[in-house]
């Protein structure tokens, strides 16, 4: 069956999966995301929030110096962040 799928798939026809989720081509795909506009100040916070998120403070600060992006938080934050990420993630949380 699930080679009927993926031939159905690359056919270029859509396929609803058993969770409701629908399966579209990647020609379809393809049509959709050229359509899409981003906007150079949206993509500048999506990576700037990437940086934030992850931990990387000074490619943060740098990114701000150069794009002009104002991140959402203190980047003075983001070492506590991570650290507290970490605990948590190592299961070393004291209530």
């Amino acid at each position: 069956e699930t080679n009927g799928i993926v031939e159905h798939v690359m056919a270029g026809n859509d396929v609803e999966e058993s969770d409701g989720k629908k399966v579209i081509s990647r020609d379809e795909w393809e049509q959709k995301l050229a359509k899409v506009q981003v906007s150079k100040s949206d993509l500048n916070r999506l990576v700037m929030n990437y940086l934030v998120i992850e931990g990387y403070k000074e490619a943060a600060e740098k990114f701000a110096e150069e794009s002009g992006a104002v991140p959402e938080v203190e980047l003075s934050s983001i070492a506590d962040r991570m650290a507290t990420r970490m605990a948590i993630q190592s299961g070393d949380v004291q209530r």
